[in-house]
């Protein structure tokens, strides 16, 4: 019994057969086609070369879907809308349809947390932030589409949209992406300094949370606001769902640095729990395939 796996982004559609062992046995990628049209030809095309070895297709999506009519229905990444009963041979295999936040979250609760914990909150961070909520055991998507995480207002900067065009979201302060445009600001305003030196190496944003680096005052004060708007964020889901781990992931989950000791700490410093514990705070290890075995996990679990 095999899963055909979709993980679809605004720029690239990865995929993969996925067995109900959740090990990959095939994987690929394509372009994310500009249309309806292109892309249902596109996955009808793949499904039809691998329909012999498979019984279920799983498509994981960048924004709002209508699980019951097998629709997508918009997103920023991802502007049109997809009617996935068009598929060639849809009759033919067990379809399932979801965000890709849920998937992510629901990939990382089952391989890694199950038995450990039954309420779970992941946070991908990257062009925006993404989020899955695992509630008792099972993801909770409300109406369809709960767990929009990065549109929660939480930043009294009014002048900055995230990608959900809401001023003053949690990822117009908090996505990988502020932290890479943060990293270009300060590189250019000091090009000598030991972060401006490891971003030119390594250009990813994750270095500015490198507790090993000498930071200037400036340098210093721009990792701490985004901390602290993490650090926000965090406790404010931990208020309203009482969940017992945070799982953090996204581009930056392969060299996190010490992102988690920073959040841990600037917690503990600001806050206090009388009789309750903060989650524990993990980073995610699926990596590149979250999207396609977490989508083949809600065909066979969920």
């Amino acid at each position: 019994m095999n899963c055909l796996s979709f993980d679809v982004g605004g720029t690239t559609i990865k995929y993969g057969i996925i067995n109900d062992r959740y090990e990959v046995l095939l994987k690929d990628k394509i372009p994310t086609p500009k249309d309806e049209e292109q892309f249902i030809e596109s996955i009808s095309e793949i499904i039809q070369k691998n329909i012999e070895n498979i019984s279920k297709v799983s498509i994981a999506m960048p924004g709002y879907v209508n699980i019951a009519n097998n629709k997508y229905l918009y997103g920023p990444h991802l502007q049109y809308g997809i009617d996935f009963s068009k598929l060639s041979k849809f009759s033919e295999y067990d379809f399932y349809l979801d965000n890709d936040g849920n998937v992510a979250a629901y990939c990382e609760y089952l391989l890694n947390y199950k038995t450990k914990y039954s309420n779970l909150i992941m946070l991908t961070f990257g062009t925006g932030v993404g989020g899955g909520i695992i509630s008792e055991g099972k993801l909770l998507r409300g109406r369809g589409n709960a767990g929009e995480i990065g549109h929660m207002l939480t930043s009294n900067d009014r002048s900055v949209k995230g990608d959900s065009g809401k001023k003053g979201s949690f990822e117009s302060s908090v996505a990988a992406s502020v932290w890479t445009k943060k990293c270009f600001e300060l590189t250019e305003k000091n090009k000598d300094s030991e972060l401006a030196e490891k971003f030119t190496k390594k250009n990813v944003g994750s270095v500015l949370f490198d507790t090993t680096l000498s930071l200037t005052d400036l340098e210093a004060t721009a990792r701490d606001e985004i901390i602290q708007n993490i650090s926000n964020g965090l406790l404010s889901l931990f208020e309203i769902f009482d969940n017992e781990a945070f799982v953090l992931g996204g581009t930056m989950s392969s060299e996190p640095f010490d992102l988690i000791t920073l959040i841990q700490d600037d917690i503990k410093n600001r806050y206090q729990f009388p009789s309750r514990n903060f989650p524990e705070i993990f980073i995610a290890s699926q990596g590149e395939d979250s999207g396609i075995i977490g989508a083949a996990a809600i065909s066979f679990d969920e």
